[in-house]
């Protein structure tokens, strides 16, 4: 296994610039709008820059990322398919609100995306039984209530399972809820298919 590579949605975003290609998942600190992405390049290629992460091409072509990121960025992009949990509002699944964890499946295994609320991204390679437990132990944390016990109204946020094909399988986890509980075998299912 890697160690994880510590990237910000900034530099995500000048990453997926290098290669052409916008990144598949929601980002929680750019909106989509094409400035805010275009902004959000540019300081995610001067953070790589001086981070060390990227160089200039050596025939002044513009910028090189360190080739394991670029690595580990097509992997996903270029991923198979994808499993995922993040925090939303109870009143809008589709909203990116909070933390995430995002296993994508590439020829050469599995990609980790675990990303804190504030848009710090820990891109790895796990097994597949590590790529599960991510994102299972997230719903877990919200089904058994730990996950928003600090919230003011708890009731006002879940985590949201997408898998399937195009992530369009859906299940909401809240403290409780759903009321018939829900059953962690199905995602480890969803990794072991396939």
């Amino acid at each position: 296994m890697d160690e994880a590579a510590l990237l910000t949605d900034d530099e995500i975003v000048a990453l997926c610039a290098v290669v052409g290609r916008p990144w598949p998942v929601g980002l929680i600190t750019v909106g989509a709008t094409t400035e805010e992405m275009v902004a959000a390049g540019r300081r995610g290629m001067r953070s790589l820059l001086v981070r060390q992460l990227a160089s200039e091409a050596a025939d002044g072509s513009g910028v090189r990322p360190h080739e394991i990121l670029t690595r580990d960025v097509m992997g996903f992009l270029d991923a198979t398919r994808r499993v995922g949990v993040y925090i939303a509002p109870a009143s809008d699944h589709s909203v990116l609100a909070g933390a995430a964890v995002t296993a994508a499946q590439t020829s050469g295994g599995w990609l980790l995306d675990t990303v804190t609320a504030a848009g710090v991204h820990a891109l790895r390679r796990a097994s597949t039984d590590e790529s599960a437990g991510a994102v299972i132990e997230l719903a877990k944390q919200a089904y058994s209530g730990t996950l928003f016990s600090s919230a003011d109204d708890p009731a006002a946020w879940v985590c949201v399972v997408r898998y399937g094909q195009g992530s369009t399988e859906v299940i909401a986890v809240g403290k409780g809820s759903p009321e018939h509980g829900w059953d962690p075998s199905l995602i480890h299912d969803v990794f072991r298919d396939g």
